[in-house]
């Protein structure tokens, strides 16, 4: 099957094609134009020869006859003397018409003799009126005049005949003309040429990009686009090297959370498998291998909720925002959290404001922290809320005064199924809760950390930006 590259509708081919049918136009647009203004200048330097030679024998005839000193007395003897006197140029005839018929002609071989042409001759005899015109000959296109002449006292009738052969400067505007062609034509050849390697060079870089793209694989995750140069091009291999960087990285997430989750859920379904294998018929037996079942079948639900919520944190509509009172966020969080388990319940302060949060997500964040601190802690011990605002940022806690969290265990306390190993209460978590804690602070642009020693307790806290939906909460309530 044949594909558009390989009919070779190239971006490449594309591009050059647009600008030489720009250029193309736009050299006729030029030539065309100018082929015009030169036909019209040959023509229009005809009409002005014809005026100057019109001019100069009125002016010739206005003047006395110098053999006499008097005006002139007869027709025949004026159009004479001005033929005698005004010689024409290579391009030029002249001939006078007496009463109807050829009388004299200039001292010149003209291409054409148009005064013995009778039906041209007839019709300039007719002329009582200046006039001018153009005819199509053998020896080509030619410009005329036709001047009526009388002397006063003479019954004479007679025409001057001014002819201005146009052929040679045709031909010499022609030659002008297809010299233009010619360059233009070879111009466009040499701007295609041009055009083609330079289009070349500036899509080799996308090109190239292709070339990578097509190559990559999900083993060659690695592989980027060498960039330089400053221009869009450039900025758009930045912009795929940084997308195969987001691409590496959800894919190793991707296998990792595949290889975690495939380890931790394969332990529970083994359990299960193994309990009901050598599960007996006496029903002592039978409910501890019931319980037992489905204890491990809780702790699998609870894994793959956690699992679907980490999933749904890489979605963009995984928060629902909405202008919540965070007061009210913390107290009914501490609420829920300390009728989990019997501790020392406490509140170390509390945020007074409003602020652009998912009160769901921050609430679900606490209550995380609060069961960690649970595993964490004894009866005895300590778990407290807090929350504080200032110009920009919500910082909301939990600490507890437990068993604390060894420092080789802090720094990957946030990722898949690590547990810490100073778990008191022996409760068995899916490893995910603090991961969980940490999309949903990322999904508010903020972060979460840790501050712990062992013996000394654990403060997590979650710094967020502060958001309003109002620049005054408070004095809209005033205005009421």
């Amino acid at each position: 099957m044949t594909t558009e590259q390989d009919r070779g509708f190239t971006a490449r081919t594309r591009i050059l094609a647009w600008i030489m049918l720009v250029l193309t136009v736009a050299v006729f647009i030029i030539v065309f134009t100018t082929a015009r203004a030169e036909l019209a200048g040959v023509r229009t330097h005809a009409d002005d020869e014809l005026e100057h030679e019109v001019t100069k024998f009125r002016e010739f005839a206005a003047k006395p006859d110098p053999a006499t000193d008097r005006p002139y007395s007869s027709v025949r003897g004026l159009m004479t003397a001005h033929l005698q006197t005004n010689l024409p140029e290579h391009t030029e005839t002249f001939f006078t018409i007496v009463d109807g018929r050829e009388d004299q002609r200039s001292a010149d071989t003209p291409p054409l003799r148009l005064d013995q042409d009778p039906e041209f001759v007839a019709a300039a005899a007719e002329t009582t009126t200046p006039r001018s015109g153009e005819l199509k000959t053998q020896a080509g296109p030619v410009s005329y005049a036709v001047v009526p002449v009388e002397v006063k006292g003479q019954p004479q009738h007679a025409q001057l005949v001014i002819i201005e052969f146009l052929a040679e400067d045709l031909d010499e505007a022609w030659s002008t003309i297809w010299t233009m062609t010619i360059v233009a034509v070879v111009a466009l050849i040499a701007a295609g040429f041009l055009g083609w390697v330079v289009a070349g060079r500036v899509l080799a870089p996308i090109r190239h990009l292709r070339e990578t793209a097509a190559g990559i694989g999900e083993d060659e995750l690695d592989r980027r686009i060498e960039v330089t140069g400053n221009d869009d091009v450039a900025r758009l291999g930045v912009t795929f090297n940084r997308m195969l960087d987001r691409l590496e990285a959800a894919f190793a997430g991707q296998r990792q959370l595949l290889n975690d989750a495939g380890h931790e859920l394969r332990t529970p379904i083994t359990v299960v498998r193994g309990q009901l294998q050598v599960m007996g018929d006496d029903s002592e037996d039978r409910q501890h291998t019931l319980a037992l079942v489905d204890d491990e079948l809780q702790r699998m639900s609870r894994l793959v909720d956690d699992l679907v919520m980490l999933a749904r944190s890489e979605r963009p509509d995984f928060l629902d925002l909405t202008d919540t009172d965070l007061m009210d966020l913390l107290i009914s969080s501490f609420s829920k959290a300390s009728a989990l388990a019997a501790r020392d319940w406490i509140i170390d302060a509390v945020p007074e404001g409003f602020g652009i949060v998912d009160d769901e997500r921050l609430t679900q964040a606490l209550l995380q922290l609060a069961s960690n601190a649970i595993d964490h802690t004894n009866e005895e011990d300590t778990i407290a809320f807090g929350g504080r605002l200032d110009n920009t940022t919500l910082r909301l806690w939990v600490r507890d005064t437990g068993a604390g969290i060894p420092a080789e265990d802090q720094a990957r306390i946030f990722d898949r199924f690590v547990t810490a190993r100073s778990a008191r209460s022996g409760r068995k978590g899916t490893g995910l809760g603090l991961t969980i804690v940490d999309r949903i602070a990322r999904a508010h642009g903020g972060t979460v950390s840790v501050k712990s020693a062992v013996g000394q307790g654990a403060l997590f806290t979650l710094t967020l930006p502060w958001h309003r939906l109002d620049a005054d909460r408070g004095s809209e309530g005033d205005s009421h």
